[in-house]
């Protein structure tokens, strides 16, 4: 069937035969289960949406029969169609599998719309969004009245407005200003308060030289605004206008005037530079006392924190500044017993604040350097070329006093020159944004007593490996000094009315200082806004990384900075950027990296390794890296313009496969003995883990383990099902002694529910059944009964007698749980029978020893002392034998309980520590740890050191 709210409400069968959905209650309570189609709807918020605020007292059961009149009503409709409405826990939710909702249909295309803009198509782009706003009949469920309705409806209406600006931007780009003005002035005239929509109309009637129109539109907006709302327009309107006026009639796209140097200096380099070589003029033999530069571009007032990293600066400063009263030979090039390093390279990806800290610091350390401060931006990382070095040493030699015309325009006859005349001169250079040690090592003074200090995005470790530069990366803000930052540009007692909330914004802003200036001075210009509104803003936009920019000025974005570091980078490593961003967390191995591009991990770690040194990816340490936020970000919005989606797809499906994998190897280590569940094969890329011990095993799953949760969401969501459903199953064994029972209940859902979708009735046996575990460790015993009887059901469907007998010893597992115990003996024992009947060959020992320590647990609940302590102890005996220390520490346990009934405390102790020593020697169960710590400490027993 095909629902309909983008106008009238109405419902079709796959024919076109229109639905009769009976009157009008039913219609509202239909209405308010399609605007909620992402989850179900309770009954008290139906009752709202159908009587407002006068329900009768019988209002939940009459929402009942509503739901059953249109179930009913959808079945005579299409009667072997699927299930249209679903009752859910307390309330109903509408089910669109098999059916369509022309608002799904319409937010498909305009995110279809979005990405092939981004892509560089704007006509298509266009024509999506034209597509989406064809199946708009009229306001939403027109018609409808009721304030939940109404309320229901504004989100829609609001994505409509804006597919509508959209797509009207995308067409004035492509020249169509004419054709949009009739559109324009019609929304505006719906809309007359809506900025966006008024700038187009003036954009468009000024393209298509109707300026006069243009600016009295201006003018009804402004004086409107002014009078209902007591505003003024916002600065982009503003420009525009004074744009408007400035240029007369002219049309948009018309010829710009050309920016060209005059006879200034940059017409003076060219010259110089065309000019023939001439010799260099030696430096004067007598001449007063050298100029004393003072080039440091003036500090931010709002500089905050980076205590640390200035020490740092100051110590070096210490170290490699030599004493005032020092001597050292006219030729400084013949100095070889001053300081190791007078250099120092600050490195640090876009925004991290390099420049503004150097700056900052060597504003506080002029002082030291009486022979004055030279200073130059390098553009390494900029939309400028980055400056040759014979340029940076013309302007330097003319700050230090030598004519224009005497400027050698060889390069090394200039440097030579350069250094020359900073021989015995104490100059603190600062070579802000290099691009790479050869931009750097002509500038590089010569004087023992000088001192440079270098900022750069690359780590520029050929500066530091061959010309003795000390480096100084610069991570992320702590937390501490991004509030405070927050703090000192919107205004301490503002900041201090929302602790709360400048805290998560420094957390959205990634605690990146430029993204924090960004928002604090956006916050800043709205005195108004409170600092929660703008934390909702930027964590709901789809566009953070627009929001994180300053209208007007190019240089104050993320996304500006961020760029100019991603186009620097070869195309490998920018293709690996791409595809970082479908990692399941800001953290990965080397070999996860491996596995999302398909080759070996020793291929891909150079490549890493020039991601690290942009500084567009931290190494964590050992074998991880780390995206933080905001570069997470830039790194999807750069897979979704530049990366195809058959190889996005082809990237997260062997990433999958490779946490599967790897997961499954975990799991033979923690219970080597335990039958597992067959995998495909992966790629020939694959390759196997580092880990080889059941310890290693368990680290690698507790510090996955949030990152695999994520695969499954990801794969639950768009696929494949088939991993959705076998990493949740395959990690069972981690599950089983991990105490994040949340976790296990949730990849447990998820595997149900992908394997029920694939019709997989082996895969839901299976997830059903580690459902249903997880269920009973949570304690909620109704629900682990139900899905075990789900999964046994399955398993006997497809004749599964492994899978079968498994869930009925888990059925005794439940009734051993809530006390019945001869329940729980039966479906031990018939658990075992099952098992021990299947071919020797295919007999799952590791099982038949569950339901045999299983057995002895029960009789020890149960009071029968000696069969506990024969089947507990045969148990023991038979898990030492096989090596499986996961079950011989239960069974330690168990026997502990066992001696602790007889009064046998000694013994119990025994067992106890026994126990423990097991445990921390191979996989840390942390579950039964904390039980026989909690044990021991019943016995008086201290902890064993």
């Amino acid at each position: 069937m095909e629902f309909a709210i983008l106008g009238p409400l109405e419902v079709r069968t796959d024919g076109g035969d229109r639905v009769r959905l009976g009157g009008v209650r039913q219609e509202r309570l239909l209405a308010a289960l399609l605007l909620n189609t992402g989850g179900a709807v309770p009954v008290a918020r139906l009752v709202d949406a159908v009587w407002d605020d006068r329900p009768p007292a019988t209002a939940d059961r009459q929402v009942r029969n509503l739901a059953g009149l249109l179930r009913r009503g959808f079945h005579r409709a299409e009667p072997a169609g699927p299930p249209a409405l679903q009752t859910d826990g307390r309330g109903y939710r509408i089910l669109l599998d098999g059916h369509r909702l022309d608002a799904r249909t319409f937010a498909d295309t305009v995110a279809r719309s979005r990405r092939t803009a981004a892509a560089g198509q704007p006509s298509a782009a266009a024509a999506h969004l034209r597509e989406a706003l064809a199946l708009w009949r009229g306001p939403v469920l027109d018609g409808l009245a009721g304030q939940a309705i109404r309320a229901g409806a504004v989100p829609l209406d609001e994505l409509r407005l804006t597919a509508w600006e959209d797509c009207l931007d995308l067409e004035a780009a492509l020249g169509r200003h004419r054709a949009g003005i009739p559109e324009l002035t019609a929304l505006v005239a719906d809309h007359p308060l809506r900025e966006r929509l008024v700038g187009q109309l003036m954009r468009a009637l000024h393209a298509s030289g109707r300026t006069a129109d243009a600016l009295a539109a201006h003018r009804r907006f402004t004086t409107r605004l002014a009078e209902e709302l007591g505003l003024d327009p916002s600065p982009e309107l503003r420009r525009l206008h004074l744009e408007l006026l400035t240029t007369g009639t002219g049309r948009e796209d018309g010829p710009r005037p050309v920016r060209g140097g005059g006879p200034g200096e940059r017409g003076d380099r060219r010259a110089r530079e065309a000019a023939p070589p001439t010799a260099a003029p030696a430096p004067p033999t007598t001449r007063a006392a050298p100029p004393r530069p003072a080039q440091l571009p003036p500090p931010l007032a709002t500089f905050t924190g980076r205590a640390a990293e200035l020490a740092a600066l100051d110590g070096f400063a210490d170290a490699a500044t030599p004493p005032a009263d020092a001597t050292f030979p006219a030729d400084a090039t013949a100095f070889a017993g001053g300081p190791a390093a007078r250099i120092c390279a600050v490195s640090g990806s876009a925004g991290i604040g390099k420049s503004t800290l150097v700056v900052r610091w060597a504003h506080r350390r002029r002082d030291h350097f009486p022979g004055g401060q030279l200073y130059a931006d390098l553009h390494g990382f900029s939309a400028e070329p980055p400056l040759p070095p014979h340029a940076v040493l013309a302007r330097f030699l003319r700050a230090l006093g030598v004519p224009g015309e005497q400027v050698p325009s060889v390069p090394e006859e200039a440097a030579a020159l350069y250094r020359s005349l900073l021989a015995g001169q104490r100059v603190l250079v600062v070579l802000d944004n290099a691009r790479s040690a050869e931009q750097v090592r002509p500038l590089l003074p010569g004087a023992p007593e000088c001192l440079t200090v270098v900022t750069s995005r690359s780590g520029l470790a050929g500066l530091t490996a061959r010309d003795g530069a000390r480096p100084l990366a610069l991570d992320l803000m702590p937390a501490r000094d991004a509030v405070a930052l927050l703090d000192r540009v919107i205004g301490g007692r503002r900041a201090r009315s929302e602790p709360t909330a400048v805290t998560e914004l420094a957390a959205v802003c990634g605690r990146l200082p430029l993204a924090l200036a960004i928002a604090a001075s956006r916050l800043a210009e709205r005195p108004g806004r409170t600092v929660a509104d703008h934390v909702a803003e930027l964590r709901d936009t789809g566009d953070r990384l627009t929001a994180l920019a300053i209208d007007g000025d190019a240089t104050s974005a993320v996304r500006a900075a961020l760029d100019l570091s991603y186009r620097a980078l070869p195309a490998t490593a920018r293709a690996l950027f791409r595809l970082l961003a479908l990692a399941p967390g800001p953290g990965l191995s080397a070999a996860a990296a491996a596995a999302l591009r398909g080759e070996r991990t020793a291929a891909v770690r150079p490549v890493l390794e020039q991601l690290t040194t942009a500084h567009l990816l931290t190494h964590e340490g050992g074998d991880r890296y780390r995206l933080h936020d905001l570069l997470r970000l830039y790194a999807a919005e750069r897979a979704d313009a530049e990366t195809g989606r058959a190889v996005r797809t082809a990237a997260r499906e062997r990433l999958g496969t490779w946490y599967l994998h790897h997961a499954d190897a975990a799991a033979r280590l923690l219970t080597p003995h335990r039958r597992r569940i067959p995998l495909p094969p992966p790629g020939p890329w694959y390759e196997p883990p580092a880990f080889t011990t059941a310890a290693g095993a368990q680290r690698w799953c507790e510090s996955e383990h949030t990152h695999v949760l994520r695969v499954v969401r990801a794969a639950a969501a768009d696929g494949p099902d088939d991993l959705a459903w076998r990493l949740p199953v395959v990690l069972w064994s981690y599950y089983f002694t991990s105490p994040h029972l949340d976790d296990r209940e949730e990849a447990a859902r998820l595997a149900v529910a992908a394997a029920g979708r694939a019709g997989d009735r082996y895969g839901e046996g299976h997830a059903r059944n580690d459902l249903a575990t997880a269920l009973g460790a949570l304690g909620r015993h109704d629900e682990t009964l139900a899905e075990l009887r789900l999964a046994r059901a399955l398993f006997a469907s497809i004749g599964d007698r492994d899978g079968e007998a498994n869930v009925i010893g888990n059925l005794g597992d439940h009734w051993l749980s809530t006390g019945a115990f001869g329940q729980a003996r039966l479906y031990f024992q018939g658990a075992l029978a099952l098992l021990r009947a299947q071919p020797e060959d295919r007999r799952d020992d590791w099982a038949i020893r569950v339901c045999e320590t299983n057995i002895g647990v029960t009789a020890m609940l149960a009071g029968r002392g000696r069969e506990a302590g024969e089947y507990l102890h045969r148990a023991l005996d038979r898990h030492r034998s096989t090596g499986d220390p996961v079950l011989e520490g239960i069974t330690l346990y168990y026997l502990a309980d066992h001696h602790r009934r007889l009064d046998h405390p000694e013994q119990a102790a025994e067992r106890l520590r026994q126990a423990l020593a097991l445990i921390d020697g191979t996989t840390g169960n942390p579950r039964l740890r904390a039980d026989v710590l909690a044990a021991l400490a019943e016995l008086g027993e201290d902890r064993p050191a």
